[in-house]
């Protein structure tokens, strides 16, 4: 696109580790565009370069809670409670498989039990299954079933329920149902010595470089790495008929009546120009990204950001309220890669549509 630069430049801006990759694609094309403020510039090329990606993880549990259906192994029907040993709790034989990939079981972002302040800059490596037993023995959200609440937990649950079903880990199962079969080379939760060498360090909003976060029993949440390539391939995937998972991805973009809205496997729905549009967002303390895609013209975008959006330190939120006494302007906030993200793809869609 000729004029990405115009779209990107507020975002780019005061960021001086910056690494911001795109994936536009389009006619059954991707093509690869960078924006690097680092001043030592990389020699990996940067549509194999490695970032966090977050709540994007959600779709691929969601797919593969689709693909084990697929194979008999379960239903999305099942309840929860039929999962979760040594806890008895009715709440859990109310709430279904098909409930937590659709965010509709009532349960809240977070297991009421995990306080993130413990570590702010890798809040869910310190929760265990213990904590999640515990949690689950005593949760009921009844009384808030049916209606949309995004949950980080409830996703997490699904992930080491479908783990535990199988008896493998989560990468194995990316492997067979996903990852394999697209040949996504680059995308897993746990990764190789070869790929932690493309892994950029991530920084929150302030520009501070933060670690990389450890899921825990919140990988089916957010707990993938992968590429610009690899995400791009996966949208690419996501518009063709004629890809070994192709039912499967289908089936995730059928929307279900739930409450009062429709909900998907995963995906989150919006219009944009009037077209349907599928996307899904992430973001840990040092990354942050968007995809979308819309089926009608067969078109998407990937964006994959080293910068958060938001500060993981009370010492950062300090120095900005000194930064803005001193200089009596306010400090640089960290925005949201979605803004942009959705401008481009605007105009990408725009300029399909005007080509109809």
């Amino acid at each position: 696109m000729e004029d990405l630069q115009n779209f990107v430049s507020d975002y780019t801006k005061d960021k001086k580790r910056l690494e911001l990759v795109i994936g536009i694609i389009r006619e059954g094309k991707i093509e690869y565009y960078s924006f690097c403020n680092a001043k030592k510039k990389s020699m990996i090329p940067p549509e194999n370069r490695l970032f966090e990606i977050g709540s994007i993880t959600k779709v691929f549990t969601s797919i593969l809670l689709l693909a084990m259906e697929q194979e008999k192994l379960v239903s999305s029907d099942d309840m929860v409670g039929q999962y979760v040993q040594n806890v008895e709790n009715v709440y859990l034989n109310k709430i279904t498989l098909r409930s937590l990939a659709t965010h509709t079981s009532g349960l809240p972002i977070l297991a009421s039990n995990h306080d993130l302040s413990k570590n702010r800059s890798n809040p869910y490596s310190f929760y265990t299954e213990e904590d999640l037993t515990a949690f689950l023995s005593r949760a009921d959200y009844t009384d808030r079933m049916g209606s949309f609440d995004y949950s980080n937990i409830g996703l997490g649950i699904l992930g080491n329920i479908l783990c535990k079903v199988s008896g493998s880990t989560y990468d194995e199962l990316l492997k067979k149902y996903i990852t394999s079969p697209l040949k996504l080379n680059e995308t897993a939760v746990r990764l190789d010595s070869e790929q932690n060498g493309r892994f950029l360090n991530g920084h929150a909003s302030t520009g501070k470089r933060v670690p990389h976060w450890d899921l825990s029993v919140y990988e089916g949440a957010g707990g993938i790495k992968s590429s610009v390539r690899d995400l791009s391939l996966f949208v690419q995937a996501n518009l063709q008929d004629d890809n070994p998972i192709a039912s499967t991805l289908q089936k995730s973009h059928l929307p279900l009546w739930i409450g009062n809205s429709n909900r998907y496997f995963g995906w989150h729905e919006d219009k944009l120009l009037d077209k349907c549009i599928l996307w899904h967002n992430g973001g840990s303390a040092g990354f942050n990204s968007y995809l979308a895609l819309n089926k009608e013209l067969r078109v998407g975008i990937v964006l994959l950001s080293n910068y958060s959006f938001f500060s993981n330190s009370l010492m950062d939120y300090y120095k900005a309220q000194l930064i803005k006494w001193m200089t009596k302007k306010e400090p640089s906030q960290g925005t949201m890669i979605d803004a942009t993200g959705i401008k481009i793809f605007e105009a990408i869609l725009r300029r399909e549509t005007s080509l109809d």
